[in-house]
């Protein structure tokens, strides 16, 4: 041989090197070797078809000096004898060593000949396996029992030839994974495979988590949590590693001072290397080989390492890549909402959770009102800078877990899962409409937007483009209502619809001709038992419908623009009626207020001259808002709550407690008198948890100086549940039903208190 030249250069140099390596190339290689060798060498499958013999073999073995040898000739049946003695003792062998200690497969000594004129040589061999898959056994020939050093040549061949096709099938595995799996499986194939390519079981393969910290991916033993995170930089083998974006060797930890050993140590290792593996937008991790003894790998040890992380490498590259590419498949590139497509899936996770758990599903259209008017009038540019400032609100106003797409154009679609009625969609479309009502800020413009919206609720029982189109149909319906309106699909349309329109049209002929009524459900100190208060309830009874209840009439009434008319009669009414109960002890009219009422600059000073007609004292009169209210913050608002407070009008806070309502808002708006529990708390008790809440809510109240009004109060159990809590005042149909204005009228005349047995008596 060359000097200077090992087995392994040969093979690194033949052209065919970055293929498999074939039976044929291993043969080639052998044969190069054996060719100025003093030993015999065969090399034959298992079944002893010989694919090459040098000269040496040839005369020991009594083969002839050329050509193939013949099995069938009775001149060489000494020598294929000989063979097949060899083949059979190593076919009893189990090879288990690891990579890089290749020794014989079977060493011992074969008789040729009679025992007289014959002579003894000894034998090793090896059982080895091509890249190709197929067979190979190498037989070295020594005359004389004593080993010869020129055999070492042999084994450095077959180490090469050994170590190069490991790290081919292995490297070709990776790369299948790499192409089919995920990403997590394939770090634990190359973590796994480290005890094949190295001869050793310990391989660690750490991922950048951000903030200077590595934690383990893959690992080929069990790690503790302590040392699944480590720091870049010079806290361990793998931090430095990372930190040098190079490959780092640690021969022997006794000897190392770069870096800190003490995890090495911990787990009994005295030596390991490290590669990076780098990401596309720079190092995604590290990998780590260690080993329990003091080991210095050679320079095909490192290069095998640094194609393992090459291979991680590409994958990580990959699953960037495909992780972008679907990003941008299923999200807006404007608003980096989800898309159309994004937004189908989302509906049908939504269904299928529906029909799982009986829940419903709200699939809400949003349509920006005029929008082309701005593009119009300020160009293409803003109408976009609309819809990337509008995203992000939609974003924030919805609740966590629903999904806000853009849909096409200026439309934008919310999907809601886990509703529990109609009304809770209707409370978010509500939400959403008072975000719209908020300026926003184009550039050095403000600006503002509004939207009409069309709401579906199901249960699961039509498919994802059926709840689309059912809330593009309503949201039709909300455009004629004009800007700032949302419709609820109605799932029969002709009946439902029909109802539907019938009511907004009577409703206003109801008003204009003073055909409602007022019913009253009386307020009871829960101490006294006094009747303290009542509050007005609207009620209508039609030739057509028959009795209409609140809940179809009020939305009704606010998406026909009636709320106003309506609530201002309901208003006159109540005051003129309350104004004549007050001969006895006083006994305060409530009345409830909407947000679109309080949004009108005029309503304060109409109040007051109501109650100048009505000749119902201020005191007397307290207004009940919603928490919604507080969404509305505007100045018309905020002027018309001081003014009435001004005027000695008391306000309540109704439903306190499911809306948006929090700590904050009562100490913003230190105008309130009273809060009322919502029914839903009272409908839980005496549950611990409901009582635990409502106590809360009293001492918050306390603290205000706030009254309490439990309401929807039906079972004795919930109203000595809200005495435990300490809560002042109670309502509901345990203690009275809302009474006509006659029944009010007698009750207060009478005195009489509350009796939880049978309603009002004595």
């Amino acid at each position: 041989m060359t000097a200077g030249r090992t087995p392994d250069d040969r093979i690194r140099d033949d052209p065919t090197s970055d293929a498999p390596v074939t039976r044929e190339t291993i043969t080639a290689v052998i044969a190069a070797v054996s060719a100025s060798s003093a030993d015999g060498v065969v090399i034959s499958d298992r079944c002893g078809a010989i694919d090459h013999i040098n000269a040496v073999a040839r005369k020991l073995l009594g083969f002839p000096a050329t050509g193939t040898p013949d099995a069938s000739n009775p001149d060489t049946a000494v020598g294929f004898t000989a063979l097949s003695t060899i083949l059979d003792e190593l076919g009893t062998r189990d090879d288990t060593r690891p990579l890089g200690e290749v020794a014989p497969a079977w060493t011992g000594r074969v008789h040729l000949g009679d025992r007289q004129s014959g002579r003894t040589v000894t034998v090793r061999a090896w059982d080895l396996g091509a890249g190709d898959g197929s067979d190979l056994v190498v037989m070295s020939l020594v005359d004389g029992v004593e080993r010869d050093e020129r055999e070492h040549e042999l084994v450095d061949a077959l180490t090469a030839v050994r170590l190069r096709a490991r790290e081919q099938r292995i490297i070709a595995g990776l790369n299948r994974a790499a192409l089919t799996g995920k990403f997590d499986d394939l770090a634990a194939a190359a973590a796994a495979s480290i005890p094949d390519l190295f001869g050793v079981p310990h391989a660690l393969i750490l991922r950048d988590h951000g903030g200077g910290t590595l934690v383990v991916t893959a690992s080929t033993v069990p790690v503790d949590e302590p040392s699944r995170t480590l720091s870049a930089g010079t806290d361990s083998l793998a931090g430095y590693a990372f930190d040098r974006q190079d490959v780092v060797v640690c021969g022997d930890v006794r000897d190392e001072v770069r870096f800190d050993v003490s995890v090495l140590e911990k787990y009994g290792m005295r030596s390991g290397m490290a590669a990076p593996i780098r990401g596309a937008d720079g190092l995604w991790g590290v990998i780590v080989v260690y080993s329990e003894h003091p080991h210095t790998p050679t320079s095909d040890a490192l290069s095998c390492l640094v194609t393992v992380a090459d291979v991680l490498a590409s994958a990580v590259r990959r699953s960037d890549l495909e992780r972008e590419l679907r990003y941008r498949s299923l999200h807006d590139p404007l608003t980096q909402l989800a898309n159309r497509t994004l937004a189908y899936q989302r509906i049908d996770e939504a269904l299928d959770s529906s029909r799982a758990d009986g829940s419903l599903t709200a699939v809400v259209l949003v349509d920006l009102h005029d929008f082309r008017t701005i593009n119009d009038s300020f160009g293409h540019g803003a109408g976009d800078a609309v819809l990337a400032a509008v995203a992000p609100m939609l974003t924030r106003t919805v609740r966590p877990g629903d999904t806000v797409a853009r849909f096409g154009g200026d439309e934008f679609l919310l999907v809601c899962p886990g509703l529990r009625s109609s009304f809770d969609a209707i409370g978010i479309a509500q939400s959403v409409l008072a975000m719209f009502r908020r300026p926003l800020t184009i550039g050095n413009r403000m600006t503002t937007v509004t939207a009409c919206m069309g709401i579906a609720v199901g249960a699961g029982e039509q498919p994802a483009a059926e709840m689309v189109r059912q809330a593009d149909v309503a949201m039709g319906g909300a455009k004629k209502d004009g800007p700032g309106s949302y419709e609820l699909y109605d799932k029969v349309q002709g009946g439902e619809a029909l109802r539907r329109l019938t009511i907004a049209t009577e409703l206003r002929t109801a008003i204009e001709h003073d055909e409602l009524s007022v019913a009253y459900q009386p307020v009871f100190d829960i101490r006294s038992g006094r009747m303290t208060g009542v509050e007005a309830l609207a009620r209508w009874t039609t030739s057509s419908l028959g009795e209409v209840g609140p809940a179809e009439f009020v939305p009704a009434a606010e998406r026909a623009g009636l709320i106003g008319p309506m609530g201002a009669w309901v208003l006159r009414r109540a005051c003129a009626e309350a104004a004549q109960w007050q001969s006895g002890d006083p006994v305060e009219l409530r009345v409830n207020v909407s947000p679109l009422q309080l949004r009108h600059k005029a309503f304060a000073s109409t109040l007051s001259r109501t109650l100048e007609q009505t000749g119902l004292a201020p005191s007397l009169l307290g207004i009940e808002i919603t928490e919604t209210l507080w969404l509305e913050d505007t100045a018309a608002v905020t002027d018309n709550l001081n003014e009435l407070h001004a005027m000695g009008i008391k306000i309540l806070l109704d439903d306190f407690g499911v809306g948006h309502s929090s700590l904050d808002y009562l100490m913003r708006f230190p105008l309130l008198d009273s809060i009322k529990i919502d029914r839903s708390f009272v409908a839980d008790l005496p549950l611990a948890q409901s009582e635990a809440v409502i106590g809360a809510v009293v001492s918050v109240a306390d603290a205000f100086d706030l009254d309490v009004v439990g309401e929807g109060v039906e079972t004795t159990a919930q109203l000595e549940s809200l005495i435990r809590c300490g809560c002042g005042y109670a309502q509901g149909y345990l203690l009275a039903r809302p009474l006509p204005p006659a029944e009010v009228s007698a009750l207060v005349a009478s005195g009489r208190g509350m009796d939880v047995h049978s309603g009002p008596g004595s």
